[in-house]
């Protein structure tokens, strides 16, 4: 009898209701990405967001017809074109806002459904909410986010199981500066593919203050040249990221970078390791969580030049550089600390759990260094090592958050 073959898993199917703000165009790169990723998108616009970009563009970028009437005058095929907000409800396997206006965070904290979108969202299936499924991109003008009524209405919806992408801080559209803006498509992109990760929801880390550090050193050997390594930065931007998304006040301190920084985290530029030190441990008091991410260089010249040589041999004396964890074992604080080793060796890792007084370590070997995957093994104190799949960076840094509400939970009991 014939072997029967294993069928394919189907592409994620993303919902996107598009809302009449004036940051509707950037929802375009958002179908992007999306599509880039392999997922299918179904556009749903209002009205008012037809008026700022046009459903063509849209319709052009998703591969498939904008639904926007709640009552079309044509029923087609569900795979062709627009549909019943019931279908659609059951198509999707996340639903995004972007841009989220007050108008209708309004109406689906109170339950109005007058147009497609609002009527869509209502019969939005509740395990999605349960699984973090439903994501809100707010955009709009300060002192609308600062309302109380907008709050509350927000709070209703983190109640309900929504998850809430920024908004982010900055000048708008209206000449104004603050808090309003779009979410950067990088967080917005990350929410969902985080979302669409695992089925649990993300840790709630609200009210937790986060450090993490990210990039590589340069210790210099004149002014012009230095010594370095690989590292891309990327692995500390995703779990910076990713921490911020889950709720925490989280801040950088950033080596330097290969990667564009994340928009709305705080950061704090270190090049040396010595910098680096400095900046760990004067922001320790006040930290929940530090997650050691950065890639140190072991070694700095004991001498810098003054001027570049060029001379046609060149003899270097190295030292070592200084050791920032055994820096912060040896001070005063409450933060869980989380450290990386790109020796995959669980002994080690377990050595340099005890030596560092660390709460977990993320071995890793360094072939993975400037790469966009992982292949991490997690040593905490208590409990067997766990060797994980090879995966990217960004899908790890969700893994990492949970690890990390796990680490804090215990520390407060």
């Amino acid at each position: 009898m014939p072997a029967r073959r294993r069928a394919e898993p189907r592409a994620r199917r993303v919902l996107l209701g598009v809302t009449g703000g004036i940051a509707a165009y950037k929802t375009l790169e958002l179908v992007r990405r999306f599509r880039g990723a392999g997922w299918e998108v179904q556009v749903v616009m209002t009205d008012h967001a037809r008026k700022l970009v046009g459903s063509q563009t849209f319709a052009s970028l998703s591969g498939r017809p904008v639904a926007h009437e709640l009552f079309p005058r044509r029923r087609p095929n569900a795979d062709k074109e627009s549909i019943a907000h019931i279908e659609l409800a059951r198509w999707a396997d996340l639903v995004l806002v972007a841009p989220a206006t007050a108008n209708i965070i309004g109406k689906l904290a109170s339950g109005i459904a007058d147009d497609l979108l609002s009527t869509v969202l209502l019969a939005v299936p509740g395990a999605l909410r349960a699984r973090g499924r439903v994501i809100i991109a707010p955009a709009m003008n300060t002192r609308m986010w600062q309302h109380p009524s907008v709050r509350a209405n927000l709070d209703r919806l983190k109640e309900q199981g929504c998850a809430v992408v920024g908004p982010d801080p900055g000048e708008l559209a209206c000449g104004e500066s603050g808090p309003g803006r779009l979410a950067a498509a990088d967080d917005i992109f990350a929410a969902c593919r985080a979302a669409l990760v695992e089925d649990r929801p993300l840790p709630d880390l609200a009210g937790v203050r986060a450090l993490v550090t990210a990039g590589r050193t340069e210790e210099p050997l004149d002014p012009v040249r230095v010594i370095t390594n690989r590292s891309s930065g990327r692995m500390g931007i995703a779990i910076a990221r990713q921490l911020r998304l889950c709720g925490a006040d989280t801040r950088l301190v950033c080596g330097a970078l290969s990667e564009p920084l994340p928009a709305g985290i705080p950061v704090t530029t270190a090049t040396a390791a010595e910098a680096m030190k400095d900046a760990v441990l004067a922001a320790l008091p006040a930290t929940d969580l530090l997650v050691m991410c950065a890639a140190v260089a072991d070694y700095r010249p004991a001498r810098a030049g003054r001027a570049k040589s060029h001379a046609a041999r060149l003899s270097l004396e190295l030292e070592r550089t200084p050791d920032i964890l055994k820096a912060v074992s040896r001070s005063e604080h409450r933060a869980v600390v989380v450290g990386f080793s790109h020796d995959p060796s669980v002994a080690a890792a377990r050595r340099k759990l005890k030596e560092k007084r660390l709460d977990l370590v993320v071995a890793n070997p360094y072939e993975t260094a400037g790469s966009g995957a992982i292949r991490p093994v997690l040593v905490s104190r208590s409990g067997p090592s766990r060797r994980l799949a090879e995966m990217p960076k960004e899908d790890f840094a969700r893994v990492l958050a949970a690890e990390c509400g796990r680490l804090l939970a215990e520390r407060r009991k």
